[in-house]
Formats: structure tokens, C-alpha cells, sequence
């Protein structure tokens, strides 16, 4: 069978449209579909790391309309495609809605006077688009420097590619420092409405080779900071000048740590009983294990006490332990593994308290199926109650602590 030309044009056209799809790293359409709806009339509604986890357009109300927006954006994340093919794609989307065009919008809680929303506009839907597709970009990429650290562990400050370049983003540029330096909580690109900045992974040659030449260095400029008051909320924010508002965290490390954190205080709003109660039901499924292999540093809660509040003068009943704490522990110990952590609350409940030489940590004894276990934990300097340690030993070791416990009572009494 002959194949036109027509015919072969179209299969390198399909060709590339995949290899396109394919080329975008996983970790940027995980972030970017992990996040959940939050129909919004303005953009200060969804404030710094809750964008980490809240999908916004501002002005979009609507459900549905704000869903059209998001499959858009995923269907040009995925298929690598850039503004114009977005812009196609959600214009067809928005005209049965009757959003193509100006359109009048509420405020749905009142604050602020009716508004006109046209995101056929010059450089209004433009705006949207390359907002959230850097983010997403730059949490991709903040996943993939948390793996290869290890090999490759410092990242430079690039200076923008847009004509138009923010003074304050010039004078960072250049910068080489550790990626876990908590300078890149900040300073991660972007950092800004349009920015275009970047960062570049190094190793220890390639970091020597740079700080060799002129204009870069290991110490960021001090531009100094200013106050932010959130029109919205009322919330007071210090940001790094030259950030802007909205923009000063770093969207990789923001999306777990929110999420944890976020679930964490709900817990410790629901009272010791029910957080227990949905704490069990957590560590009954895979998510433990998933947060164990996340990236950034988070907490996860692990037990609900009233007791911690008393004994230790927690600000809440909350117990967490660290994920890289979990790793380390079911690495050191092999007896020991993730799923061990889901006896905290058992141990905690039931349990031996003793105290230790440090005032902020409780040792607490259990013996549970026969097995002995020590699970220590400690008020950490802004008053919240961590997991230091879990492990199992014998009847011997349980006897040892309790005689150390006494010692310790006996010095402090002389």
C-alpha cells in the first residue's frame, strides 16, 4: 500500500506530539494533579504555600469553569505544549460556559465590589498560564535535586531570560549554595509574576569552577526585607524584597509539608479521642510508607494524647515523628520498620512513663504481643511533641531504664 505524504506527515506530527508527552518528568504532573479546586474571586484568597495544594484562578467562582482551567493546563503540562495551544484549547472550553469574554463576578463573600473578569484580555489569561506551569516546572525539578543530592549537591542562581530583568533577581545571581540550605525556602525560582529564573544543579567541580570566575559566590546579597498585609485576610507576611507577594516559597517544599501540616492541625482541632481515631485509620493504609519516601523533611502524625500536654507542656496533643526519623530507625534497627511506628499510640496509651535527664523527654515502656519496646519522645523548642526513637529490647533493658530513671530523681532531689 503507497503512504502519501499527507499520510507521513501526520504520523512525524503524532510522532513528536508523544515524545513530547513523554518528555515531561512525572514529578511535575504529580504536583500539579495533586492539587484540589478552590474557586476564588481574587488571588490573595490562596496565600503562599496554599498553592502547594489549591488550584485558584482569580475571579473564577465556579466550579466547573475552574475544572475546564485545570484540564487545560494539565492537557499542555503533559503534551509539552505552550501558551497558544492552551489558549485554543481552554477558549473552546470557556464559550458554552459563556465566559469567553466579559464577564460579571460576585464576590462570594462580600468584601470586596462586583468585578469584571475577560480572559480574552492581552496577557490576562497569559498571566495564568505561565503561573501555574512554572510552578509546577520548578516542584518538578525541586523533586528531582532532593534525588540526586547526594551526587550533585549544590544549585546556582540563574539570572533570568526575560528582556525585562528584576534588579533584585540580578544581584542574586550567581549564588551557589547547598540545596538544603534553607535559602532556596525562598529564593527558588520562580520568585515572581513572569519570572524566569532558574536554578542549576552542581557538583563539588562544577561549584569549585564557578567560584573561581568572577560574579559568583557563596553568599547571597542582603536586600532586606518588607511587610506584607494580605487585602484579603489580614495576614502580616515579611518577605524577601525583590519576592513577589505570593510568591516567596518554594512550591516543591511547600506541597508536602503543607499537606502534612495542614492535616496536623486539623487533627489536633478534632480533640485527643477522634485524631486517635483517624490517626489508626491512616496507618492502616499505604500512606505512611509513601510519606517515608517523600523528599522534603515532614511530620507525620503518629499518635493523639492529653497526656503529652500535661507531662511535657505540649501546645497540642499531637504526637509526629519525622519521616527521615522512620528511615533512619527501620534502618538502624532490624527488628524495626515503618509499620512499627503504627504501635506509638498503643505504647503511649499503655505504657510505662519515665522520665529522663532531659527535662523535654519521656521514655515510655510497653510490652505488646510479648515484645518489649522503648519509645522515646521530646518537646521540641517551639512546643510540639516529636518521636525521638522506637525501638525493641528485653526485660532486662526495661529494668535498666526504670533504675536510670531513679538515679536521675535521686540527683535532682540533692
Amino acid at each position: 500500500m503507497r503512504v502519501t505524504r499527507r499520510q507521513t506527515l501526520t504520523l512525524i506530527a503524532r510522532m513528536a506530539a508523544v515524545k513530547r508527552g513523554m518528555q515531561t518528568p512525572p514529578e511535575i504532573l504529580d504536583y500539579f494533579r495533586a492539587k484540589d479546586l478552590a474557586p476564588r474571586f481574587s488571588w490573595l484568597d490562596v496565600w503562599g504555600e496554599e498553592h502547594a495544594h489549591a488550584f485558584t484562578v482569580a475571579g473564577v467562582t465556579e466550579t466547573r469553569v475552574l475544572s475546564d482551567f485545570r484540564a487545560a493546563i494539565d492537557k499542555a503540562l503533559a503534551n509539552g505544549t505552550g501558551f497558544e495551544a492552551f489558549k485554543s484549547d481552554i477558549q473552546s472550553r470557556l464559550k458554552p460556559h459563556g465566559w469567553w469574554g466579559p464577564r460579571q463576578v460576585a464576590d462570594p463573600e462580600g468584601k470586596w465590589k462586583t468585578k469584571t473578569v475577560d480572559f480574552t484580555r492581552p496577557g490576562r489569561l497569559e498571566t495564568t498560564f505561565w503561573a501555574n506551569v512554572r510552578s509546577a516546572r520548578a516542584a518538578g525539578q525541586w523533586n528531582r535535586i532532593q534525588r540526586t543530592k547526594a551526587s550533585r549537591p549544590y544549585l546556582l542562581y540563574v539570572r533570568s531570560t526575560a528582556e525585562r530583568k528584576r534588579p533584585e533577581h540580578l544581584a542574586v545571581a550567581g549564588t551557589i549554595k547547598p540545596a538544603d540550605d534553607s535559602w532556596w525556602s525562598y529564593w527558588f525560582p520562580p520568585n515572581g509574576w513572569g519570572c524566569k529564573c532558574s536554578v542549576q544543579q552542581l557538583d563539588g567541580e562544577d561549584r569549585d569552577r564557578y567560584l573561581a570566575q568572577e560574579g559568583y559566590s557563596e553568599d547571597a546579597p542582603d536586600l532586606g526585607a518588607k511587610t506584607y498585609v494580605n487585602r484579603r485576610t489580614g495576614e502580616v507576611t515579611t518577605i524577601p524584597r525583590g519576592i513577589d507577594p505570593g510568591w516567596q516559597t518554594n512550591p516543591g517544599l511547600a506541597r508536602a509539608r503543607t499537606l502534612v501540616s495542614q492535616l496536623t492541625g486539623s487533627l489536633a482541632e478534632a480533640g485527643p479521642e477522634r485524631a486517635a481515631a483517624t490517626i489508626r485509620k491512616l496507618w492502616r493504609g499505604n500512606w505512611p510508607k509513601a510519606v517515608a519516601k517523600m523528599d522534603e523533611r515532614v511530620h507525620l502524625p503518629v499518635a493523639a494524647s492529653a497526656r503529652v500536654v500535661d507531662e511535657l507542656d505540649a501546645k497540642v496533643d499531637i504526637v509526629t515523628v519525622m519521616n527521615d526519623v522512620m528511615v533512619k530507625k527501620a534502618g538502624k534497627h532490624a527488628a524495626v520498620d515503618i509499620e512499627s511506628f503504627a504501635l506509638v499510640q498503643q505504647i503511649i496509651d499503655a505504657g510505662e512513663w519515665t522520665e529522663d535527664r532531659e527535662p523535654a523527654v519521656r521514655n515510655i515502656l510497653a510490652v505488646i504481643g510479648g515484645v518489649h519496646w522503648v519509645l522515646a519522645i521530646r518537646r521540641s523548642s517551639n512546643g510540639y511533641i516529636q518521636v525521638r526513637t522506637l525501638f525493641k529490647v528485653d526485660a532486662r533493658r526495661h529494668g535498666e531504664i526504670r533504675r536510670r530513671e531513679a538515679r536521675y530523681k535521686a540527683e535532682g532531689s540533692e
